[in-house]
């Protein structure tokens, strides 16, 4: 009989939906092939995830949430009354606390792997080894985004969370067993919440088989953002290239044309839509798009961990454009792999090169996907969380 190991997820895994689900899909998927894997994972009525998608080897059992509104008011209250996170309130399931419990008290797992910091507080009261993966710092996200935001209510209550989430962090990382998280400077932000702790950092990665290098031009000029746009990160971002970069990138590329592939876009960024500047929604599948795409932008004004639409634009043979924090964490030369712009004539102006210069887009894609081949394919990437999983264990006395 294999080792016994618990995951807990704030949502259903899956393989191409979003960064988290992408990422817990592939952790699990190594995860199974060493131990045995039950996973619990919260489920958001209000989104249509559609069950998502197990790895082979490993059983999911579902644990309904209350609808996203009711929950998002009171987590709002919450947090203001009693001074916590808001989303560690967001992601509050007494019912989660129970199944764990129940299901510590039926076979003991050698690890809970709690997938998110979000489920981490349910993870911990089971009473087994937790280990935290941590796929952002929230407290660096929440405070970029207060900086970012302009003066008014939502600003005040934005501003509050951050230290809250970094209390919360820091309680999170004393009281777990083994931590992870996607880049060095994630580890070491962690290492000073908790001196002492040894987190582990286990990048985001890369299905090279699934995403294809794609070998000749490309078919537009269709520059490509990807990302959930409930997220307001997100949101910010393609506000900021449709304010900011695309008038001057469409001046100078009559044939330019963008394509925002993401759910939930606020209604106000529908406002860009016109002719040249689409909006697709959400996609199970994005391969289609890349291979469609010239170039791929990642605006990022706020965020944390790493991005995992670098890493799909690498592997496709897409060239990339981002922002100094959208490129933060990934172990990418700017000027080789990709192109850093924070300022919209800089920006605009990598991305007016790369529609117009094929041999430098190509240039580029190639060292990208050699960059992702060397460093961020899950497989590997998956090896070295098992294998620490493993021999933590072992080490137990």
């Amino acid at each position: 009989m294999r080792p016994l190991v618990y995951g807990v997820l704030p949502r259903p895994p899956h393989p191409t939906r979003d960064g988290l689900a992408i990422r817990n899909f592939h952790l699990l998927a190594a995860l199974a092939e060493r131990f045995e894997v039950r996973a619990f994972s919260l489920e958001d009525p209000d989104r249509a995830y559609g069950g998502g998608i197990a790895p082979p080897g490993v059983a999911i059992e579902r644990i309904p949430q209350r609808a996203r509104r009711t929950r998002r008011a009171r987590a709002a209250a919450g947090s203001l009354v009693s001074g916590r996170a808001y989303s560690e309130l967001l992601y509050r399931s007494a019912s989660l606390e129970r199944r764990l419990a129940e299901a510590c008290v039926e076979r003991a797992p050698i690890w809970i792997v709690a997938h998110s910091y979000h489920v981490a507080p349910a993870a911990l009261s089971a009473g087994a080894p937790v280990w935290i993966d941590f796929h952002n710092l929230d407290s660096e996200i929440w405070r970029r985004f207060g900086a970012a935001r302009r003066i008014g209510p939502r600003r005040v209550f934005v501003r509050a969370q951050e230290p809250r989430l970094r209390r919360l962090e820091a309680s999170l990382a004393r009281r777990a067993a083994g931590l992870s998280c996607v880049s060095e400077r994630d580890r070491e932000a962690l290492a000073r919440m908790h001196p002492g702790s040894e987190p582990l950092v286990v990048a985001n990665g890369v299905d090279l088989s699934r995403y294809a290098f794609r070998g000749g031009p490309p078919p537009s000029e269709r520059i490509l953002f990807v990302g959930d746009l409930s997220w307001p990160p997100n949101a910010d971002a393609v506000r900021w290239f449709g304010r900011k970069v695309w008038p001057l990138v469409r001046e100078r590329r009559p044939a330019a044309s963008v394509e925002i592939v993401g759910r939930d876009a606020p209604r106000e960024l529908l406002a860009f839509a016109d002719g040249r500047f689409a909006f697709a929604g959400e996609s199970g599948d994005t391969r289609p798009h890349w291979e469609a795409a010239a170039v791929a932008v990642v605006p990022l004004l706020a965020g944390g961990g790493t991005r995992l639409k670098i890493l799909e634009a690498a592997a496709c043979g897409v060239p990339v454009v981002s922002t100094r924090i959208g490129a933060e964490g990934l172990d990418f030369a700017d000027g080789t792999d990709l192109r850093v712009g924070d300022e919209p004539a800089r920006f605009a102006d990598a991305v007016v090169t790369l529609l117009s210069d094929r041999e430098a887009a190509r240039r580029q894609a190639s060292a990208a996907r050699a960059r992702v081949e060397r460093l961020y394919d899950w497989k590997r990437i998956g090896s070295v969380f098992t294998e620490a999983l493993a021999s933590r264990a072992a080490a137990r006395p």
